[in-house]
């Protein structure tokens, strides 16, 4: 296996068809490497320009100095002859993302892949792509594709410290959906450390690339966008180690319909089975997801509760809102989660609280004069006391910051202390400053019903499952 990490983590980089004009890909990826506080080398390699954006440009890769990484953005029929350079430059990782190789009809596309396969293998060279779209590590500030999610902007690529519980990765088939993760992601404040997208995989493949994450032991979830399985063995071994390590994999296989299939084979060549691949995320507790919200919501809770996770699939709700109390119990069952009553001597406690037309059964109906008087954190604290319940679903309004932020510190403190997972709905659009504080306290924040009740059905599922596999 070529080194993973020479590609992922550079000391510098070269750009082979770099380009002055950010109109186009060729001078994106440029103008996004340099928008970032890289503290590596950045070499542009172009026949055509002494100077690009600045950086001094070489006329081939023969004439740069000592380069770990290439960045190959040039039309297809030029790139075997390039990769042969970088190979005999001693460059020995390299991310490809032209397209025009397998996923194209005929012969001569294939016959360029195959021909990057062979000079890969004889450098020993850690290869991504064809028709990818590059990587970005965030803890290196590096960032070498020209996705539009990457413009340095007002969200920068990591979140401040206090309100990071773990990392995320994103390895993905799709340049555009990898980034999707991170556009989606980064504004509920999810953490991300690598978003990577591997294309048509003519040399490294998903699965090498998630094995080398969890081997890091640095990343707590990873979100996989796959089209196909081009050696199953590879990811069995990179799914068993994850089980084994806690780190969930939370993965869409694209191309279950006729016509997905179709557009996968279109796009990346991707050819598969899909009763097999489901088979074998069943047996190491792959967590399947069609729906790119739900994988980041997913992403969240785990990141945030996955040392809590539920025991079963008993759910306590406690909610301001009557209504949005059934909604979430809806959602539940749909999710086949259990609500059953609370118990007594729990119930007592909370009726202490509760005005004559609040309830306590489940949902508890705590009403909003209760939540003025004691604040949400109070009735989620009391529902988890339960015996007769795994988790909590905390119904709140985050559109009005004065309700939470006058219960800041017992929100911290349920993040902290709670034994049991504790996932929040705002059944309105949270104001920013709430998804803030939930960050920092570290319960997420969720603003579809159904991905906070699937949520919660996926952990107590997936706790089974890594108990399992752990007794073997």
């Amino acid at each position: 296996m070529p080194d993973i990490q020479k590609l992922l983590w550079p000391q510098s980089v070269a750009i082979v068809g770099a380009s002055s004009d950010t109109r186009g890909l060729r001078g994106r990826i440029v103008q996004i490497l340099r928008s970032h506080p890289y503290q590596g080398a950045i070499y542009p390699v172009s026949r055509s320009e002494a100077e690009v954006q600045g950086l001094k440009a070489y006329k081939s890769v023969a004439e740069l100095p000592p380069a770990d990484l290439a960045a190959l953005i040039i039309p297809a029929k030029f790139v075997p002859q390039e990769l042969e350079n970088c190979g005999r430059a001693g460059i020995k990782a390299a991310i490809i993302l032209s397209s025009g190789f397998a996923e194209e009809r005929g012969e001569t596309g294939p016959a360029l892949q195959r021909q990057i396969q062979a000079i890969a293998k004889r450098y020993d060279m850690a290869v991504s792509g064809p028709n990818g779209e590059g990587f970005t590590n965030t803890a290196a500030a590096l960032c070498p594709t020209f996705s539009p999610a990457m413009d340095a902007g007002d969200v920068p690529l990591l979140p401040p410290p206090a309100r990071t519980r773990g990392q995320v990765a994103v390895i993905s088939q799709s340049g555009g959906m990898g980034y999707a993760f991170f556009d989606h992601g980064r504004p509920k404040e999810l953490s991300f450390r690598y978003i990577v997208t591997t294309g048509n995989e003519a040399c490294l493949e998903a699965s090498d690339f998630a094995e080398f994450i969890i081997d890091e032991r640095k990343t707590r979830a990873i979100l996989m966008l796959i089209e196909d399985l081009k050696n199953p063995a590879t990811f069995e071994r990179a799914a068993a180690k994850a089980l084994r390590a806690g780190v969930p994999l939370i993965v869409n296989r694209l191309g279950a319909s006729e016509a997905g299939a179709r557009a996968i084979a279109a796009h990346t060549a991707a050819r598969g089975n899909d009763a097999e691949y489901r088979a074998l995320f069943r047996r190491y507790g792959v967590i399947e997801s069609n729906d790119l919200d739900e994988m980041v919501d997913i992403a969240s809770a785990f990141i945030n509760m996955g040392e809590r996770l539920p025991a079963g699939h008993r759910v306590a709700i406690a909610s301001s809102s009557g209504g949005g109390g059934a909604w979430v119990a809806d959602a539940c069952a749909l999710a086949g989660l259990d609500m059953p009553l609370l118990d007594d001597a729990t119930r007592a406690r909370i009726d202490v609280h509760l005005p004559p037309y609040g309830c306590s059964q489940n949902p508890v109906d705590v009403t909003a004069q209760a939540i003025h008087e004691r604040g949400y954190a109070e009735f989620a604290r009391l529902a988890a006391e339960s015996p007769n319940v795994d988790g909590v679903i905390l119904v709140v309004t985050g559109r009005h910051p004065r309700f939470l932020l006058e219960d800041r510190e017992h929100l911290i403190a349920l993040g902290r202390e709670t034994r049991k997972p504790v996932l929040l709905w705002s059944y309105t659009r949270p104001a920013a400053v709430c998804i803030d504080l939930l960050s920092e306290a570290g319960l997420p924040l969720f603003t579809n019903v159904h991905n906070c009740a699937r949520a919660m059905r996926v952990m107590a599922d997936y706790r089974v499952a890594h108990e399992k596999f752990l007794k073997g």
